[in-house]
Order: structure tokens, then sequence, then C-alpha cells
């Protein structure tokens, strides 16, 4: 009976030095798990980058976009990459109906500088038809109008010049579209600049013009197309009603022996008179 206790004594010690074997077996595998995981997480802890949410250009978008929701989208960046510039898409309102200044890259981040709610004013080269070129004047060769004429108007440009010994008027250039009015007065508080949009043909027409004449600027209206012809009596005279220089009656050509000597008709009306008192003489 003791020697059957005995044995079960020894084989349960065996038993439970298997089990404490076992289970500190166990407890070292965990704790191995355990610390792995710990160092793993740590490790991406320190290599995961804190990232923020922004707004970027759907696609490429051009400058003069005015902004809507279907231009823009959300897309988190790097929280040390992120311009203080950018926009936060809480802040999506705000930005509606604002206008690009720049080109914005397809899922490049929108910037405050690059929008603004006042567009700037269209570039002078926009408001130019296919041909037209913009010709830059001195108001003071338009005469006192150029300092009424705003961006808009429409005028005719008449020269008066001299030729052949007379002094003509006629219209030079018909309904110049006025682009653009400013630019610095001089020392004399005259000046300043008018553009007109022009073809090549009409600048050269008036720079020519000025040249050899004296130019004058007439405001027309806006949708008055009528085309003025220019006449041939232009000169003052004609204008007014006065008549033109008498006309020069030619002279006559009389035969003296070998000598030809020509005399106006006022003298050969003499001579005639002269040989009509001489038949008159008995």
């Amino acid at each position: 009976m003791m020697s059957r206790i005995l044995i079960a004594a020894q084989r349960l010690r065996k038993a439970g030095v298997y089990a404490m074997a076992l289970a500190a077996g166990l407890v070292s595998a965990w704790a191995v798990r355990e610390h792995v995981q710990q160092r793993v997480q740590a490790l991406e802890a320190e290599a995961r980058t804190p990232v923020v949410s922004r707004l970027v250009a759907a696609y490429d978008l051009p400058a003069g976009t005015q902004l809507e929701e279907v231009h823009l989208a959300v897309r988190e960046i790097p929280e040390q990459w992120v311009s203080r510039a950018s926009i936060d898409p809480l802040d999506l309102a705000s930005l509606l109906g604002a206008t690009l200044l720049a080109d914005v890259a397809n899922g490049e981040p929108l910037l405050r500088g690059n929008v603004t709610f006042n567009p700037p004013a269209p570039a002078l080269a926009s408001r130019l038809r296919s041909g037209q070129r913009a010709l830059t004047v001195a108001a003071a060769d338009l005469g006192g109008l150029a300092d009424v004429l705003r961006a808009g108007d429409a005028i005719d440009i008449y020269v008066s010049f001299a030729h052949r010994q007379r002094e003509l008027t006629v219209p030079l250039l018909q309904g110049m579209r006025v682009l653009m009015v400013g630019g610095e007065a001089d020392a004399e508080g005259k000046g300043g600049n008018i553009t007109l949009a022009a073809t090549p043909d009409e600048a050269m027409r008036f720079v020519a013009a000025r040249q050899a004449g004296v130019l004058t600027a007439l405001l027309r209206h806006r949708d008055d197309a009528a085309v003025v012809s220019g006449t041939p009596q232009s000169d003052l005279a004609s204008l007014i009603g006065l008549d033109l220089e008498p006309r020069t009656v030619p002279g006559v050509s009389i035969l003296y022996g070998d000598r030809l000597e020509s005399r106006g008709a006022e003298g050969a009306l003499d001579m005639s008179m002269q040989a009509g008192s001489k038949k008159d003489r008995p």
C-alpha cells in the first residue's frame, strides 16, 4: 500500500515538473510575442507621418477658372509638407465662386494666394479681333475730344493738309474703336494716351497723316456703321460755297515776220480794237 502511494507521488512530482516547464515555456513565448508586438508598434509609430486633409484640383484647372465644387477634391497630405496657405475642406464654402489667378495641375493643393474674388481685367490683346493691332496715340494728336473718351467709344478721324496749293480736309479713319484711355500727362497737364483697335493699313495711314497734317477726332454712336465718303471739294472755300478763282483765258499767238509772240486775251482784244479803228479812218 505504501509502495503504491510512493509510486503515485513520484509520478505526480514528475508531472508537476513537466507542467511547470510547459507553463514556463508558454509564459516565455507570450512574453516574447508581446515584446515583439510592442517593438513593431513603436517602430510603426515612429515611421508613421501625420497627415491632414486639404483641397486640391480635381483635374487641370487653367487660370481664370471660376471655382465650383466639381473643380475640387479632398486629399490627405503629410502634415510636414502642407503649406500654410493651403485650404481646409471645411472652408469649401468660402472658396466657391473665386477665380484662379494661376494654372493648377491635377492633384495640386489650392493656395489662398492663387485665388481672388476680384478677377483682374482681361488682357488688352483679348479685346482685339483677328487681324487688328493696338494703336496707341497721344491724346494731344486728337484734339480736345480725347479728354472725354472712354473705352468702347467709336471715333472718326479727319486730317487737314496742304495739297497742290490747296488746304484740304478729308476723312482719314472711320469707326475706330477705343480700347483704353490712360497714361501720364505731360508737364503742361495735357496728354495721356488713347489706344485704338486698328488694322495694319489703318495704323500706317494714321502715322503718315500725323506727320503731314493736322488730325481731328469726332465721336460717333457705337452702333453707327455709316461710312462718310470723301468729297472732291474739301477745301474751305468750296465747303462754304465761295466762288473759285476766275479761270484764265488762254493767250493768243501772233506771228511777226520770223518772230512768234504770245499775248493774253486782253492784249489780243486791244490789237483787234486798234485794227478796227484803223479801218474806220478815211
